[in-house]
């Protein structure tokens, strides 16, 4: 294995082994809070899927899977601050700030929200005070976190409800990624 990280500083590899054990769900408290670990372990665990399925047959899997999925997992893991669609004549690669800024825009249209700022680059979201989005990508998976805030007496639950719908709709639309989790925290909330 490589040895290589995320720009959170989490070691792919420890990711990887996760997925393949079976344990991906199983996040530790700083996963829990990392869109970069978010994104890659749902991105590992999307392209994991076969390896698996295969497992729950009574069928030998080919000793290619193994190899190919494992191929994919790393190909990905050389871009660890960027999302990757591949296509038929090349790939894109979209960069995690691209992600940010794009929720930040989308975030800040919905009524009731004040402010919501950027920053994609290894911030840890429970250490940092000032509200901001934060972005994980991986392959074609997104995970963003969102920091708000918001204007006093709304429903708060309803406002990060339709924080989290129109982010996924819009990322989804505009860079062709996948988010996969969409947390949002309201750090305060101001008077008119």
């Amino acid at each position: 294995m490589s040895g290589d990280r995320l720009p959170c500083g989490a070691d792919i590899d420890e990711l990887i082994e996760q997925v393949a054990t079976g344990r991906g769900a199983d996040r530790t408290a700083h996963q829990e809070t990392c869109p970069h670990c978010q994104a890659a372990l749902a991105e590992y665990g999307r392209l994991w899927a076969p390896v698996h399925e295969l497992a729950d047959q009574q069928v030998r899997a080919p000793d290619s899977i193994v190899a190919d999925v494992l191929r994919q997992i790393r190909g990905i893991s050389v871009h660890t601050s960027w999302g990757v669609l591949p296509a038929q004549q090349g790939e894109t690669r979209i960069a995690d700030r691209v992600v940010a800024v794009t929720a930040r825009v989308v975030t800040e249209q919905v009524p009731g929200v004040r402010a919501a700022l950027t920053s994609s680059r290894g911030a840890d979201p429970a250490e940092t005070p000032e509200p901001e989005v934060i972005a994980g990508v991986s392959g074609i998976s997104t995970a963003l976190r969102i920091t708000v805030a918001a204007s006093y007496g709304l429903d708060l639950n309803d406002l990060a409800e339709r924080i989290r719908r129109a982010v996924t709709d819009r990322v989804r639309e505009l860079t062709g990624l996948q988010p996969v989790e969409v947390s949002v925290d309201i750090d305060d909330v101001l008077a008119e």
